[in-house]
């Protein structure tokens, strides 16, 4: 098994003339993105302004599945994957049933939070959005992969590999032949080995040969050292800050860790448009009746969170730069970064915030 690679509520985890038409107003803009016409929070990533190119971007998201019938998707999602496998996936085996477990399904006796049913569809919004109830991704352009990966049971280490490699175009067997490969790879997740092992490794090194970017979540273990995927050499680490530039106390901390980016937190001080310090994201409640309905609503908190405000990020670049490798971004990491406010917990690190500094144009 790879352990502790279970999503877990607490511990592990533009666009211009886009907005009238997504009935996003400017003065409605999640405070993350940036303001058009006032004054931003610290850590916003600046790319309310930003608007996306002529290339279509596929934004695999490897996750506990994604609702398709929630109306800040629509038009956004791909034929997708559930790679999570037997006897593990209460649905009988891998299919193209990309969606989530019931909301009160159980793993065995044992009990588990019902949080994983919506926490794809969540990652996926702050991705790409389409501005319906107030949810504006990244960018709205960019296209999402879905494939699940964990439920209410674990996934396996083996799961989590040809997860991956099916969202880059490669063989995986018994599954059919990827035909929308993502360019971008999202993990929102965190809990493996303490050193990036072989076969994991490999891949990455795999997918970066095909210039395919892999996001990793640094995970939410309140200062800890990174753990798989995001320790793995090629992967793009996130770790989460405020909205007042300020890393999160629940934020693995590491010097190795490539970029910070806005996941959530408790309320700030003050009466700011972003003092609730929450990330606006597509989910579902459940009414009187029992039954399920859509919303958009600030409760994200998370660097299960910040890292696909990163993944949504590197799709509006690539949107205007195809070509662009993940070595050249990082190479270009000033570009695309601000200096985040320096913690005495952890002296030898130089935290970078994700904020559009220029114009992604060639």
């Amino acid at each position: 098994m790879f352990t502790g690679l279970r999503f877990n509520a607490l511990l592990v985890f533009c666009l211009g003339g886009l907005l009238s038409a997504a009935g996003v107003h400017a003065q409605d803009l999640p405070w993350h993105l940036g303001s058009l016409n006032s004054a931003s929070a610290p850590a916003a990533i600046n790319t309310s302004g930003a608007k996306p190119g002529a290339h279509e971007i596929v934004v695999a998201v490897i996750d506990g599945g994604v609702l398709p019938n929630h109306p800040s998707l629509a038009g956004r999602l791909l034929p997708g994957y559930d790679m999570l496998s037997a006897p593990n996936n209460l649905k009988g085996g891998r299919s193209a049933d990309f969606g989530p477990d019931a909301r009160d399904a159980k793993c065995g006796e044992r009990v588990t939070s019902g949080t994983y049913r919506t926490h794809g569809t969540e990652v996926a919004s702050l991705i790409a959005g389409n501005g319906r109830d107030g949810v504006l991704g990244v960018n709205p352009s960019a296209k999402i992969l879905p494939i699940r990966l964990f439920g209410a049971c674990q996934m396996t280490r083996l799961d989590l590999l040809d997860a991956m490699a099916w969202a880059g175009g490669l063989p995986v067997a018994g599954a059919p032949l990827n035909p929308h490969p993502a360019r971008i790879i999202n993990l929102s997740f965190s809990g493996g080995k303490r050193v990036c092992v072989a076969d994991l490794q490999g891949l990455v090194d795999r997918l970066a040969q095909k210039n395919i970017f892999v996001v990793s979540a640094v995970g939410n273990t309140f200062g800890k050292k990174l753990s798989e995927p995001s320790n793995c050499d090629g992967v793009i680490s996130v770790g989460a800050v405020d909205a007042e530039n300020n890393i999160e106390t629940y934020s693995a901390l590491d010097a190795r860790t490539v970029i910070y980016a806005p996941g959530g937190g408790k309320d700030l001080s003050g009466n700011t448009p972003w003092h609730l310090n929450k990330l606006k994201v597509a989910s579902f409640d459940v009414d009187f009746k029992g039954e399920e309905t859509p919303l958009g609503v600030e409760r994200g908190v998370g660097t299960s969170y910040a890292a696909p405000l990163v993944s949504g990020f590197l799709s509006l670049l690539l949107s205007q730069r195809p070509e662009m490798s993940p070595s050249q971004f990082v190479n270009e990491l000033s570009k695309f970064t601000r200096p985040v406010n320096s913690t005495q917990k952890c002296p030898e690190c130089l935290p970078k915030g994700l904020a559009m500094q220029t114009t992604p144009t060639r």
